[in-house]
């Protein structure tokens, strides 16, 4: 799909320094490439930005995304950075930093480093379903592994009672409902929804559906490792 490049749109794209599953993970090398690269390559081959910049807290991340082409006009301050931050708060803190130059744009885009199978396919794809369906945002979503009508809470004692719902006991998996989760490779969405921090899930929001081989979102050392093989297994195809 093709979106509509009247539309001018704003890439943002968040790296902070800190990473307790993976030490270093936004510019650990996948493949011989700072995991950053997997991010920013996408997102010029997609050529549909009026912008990009990247919001970090590390002067080491800012200097790799400043060597690919990438605009970094602030850092984020510490306390938007800690592991209990929200991307809301640095995504406003951007925005308002973007607005304090007098600038604004029809749409944001954020990406975070994380998902780096994300191809510029996939990001055109999301703005094109962000206009055809006059949406207000966009969130990129993947079937589940396994069927999530098998998947709860454990209590305290570990016991299975009540654990799978009886209407989906003895069946197989090809015959319940396909679930979905989301995948945390697409954000994108007009201005003003970012912009006022408004409950995304709960707005005119769409899916974006890409498949689970592109899916990964790297949160640990397997994650990191099945990624490194995903991606040669690509470069070999």
């Amino acid at each position: 799909m093709i979106p509509d490049t009247d539309k001018t749109i704003l890439c943002l794209i968040l790296a902070r320094g800190g990473s307790k599953g993976v030490p270093g993970k936004n510019i650990k090398k996948l493949n011989g490439k700072p995991l950053i690269y997997y991010t920013i390559k996408p997102i010029q081959d997609a050529g549909v930005y009026d912008r990009v910049i990247l919001s970090t807290d590390s002067l080491e991340i800012a200097d790799v995304a400043q060597g690919y082409g990438v605009e970094v006009p602030f850092m984020r301050p510490a306390e938007l950075a800690a592991d209990d931050s929200s991307a809301q708060d640095a995504i406003e803190h951007a925005l308002k930093w973007v607005e304090s130059q007098g600038k604004t744009y029809d749409y944001v885009q954020y990406i975070f480093p994380t998902a780096p199978l994300r191809t510029s396919e996939d990001l055109l794809n999301g703005i094109a379903v962000l206009q055809e369906k006059n949406a207000d945002m966009v969130i990129s979503v993947c079937k589940t592994n396994h069927p999530a009508q098998w998947m709860n809470e454990l209590p305290a004692d570990n016991s299975l009672n009540n654990f799978v719902d009886i209407k989906y006991r003895g069946k197989n998996n090809q015959t319940l409902p396909s679930t979905y989760r989301i995948n945390g490779a697409i954000y994108v969405g007009k201005w003003r929804i970012f912009y006022e921090k408004l409950d995304w899930l709960e707005q005119n929001t769409f899916a974006y559906v890409m498949p689970r081989e592109r899916s990964i979102d790297i949160d640990t050392l397997l994650d990191f490792k099945l990624a490194e093989v995903l991606i040669i297994d690509g470069a070999n195809d």
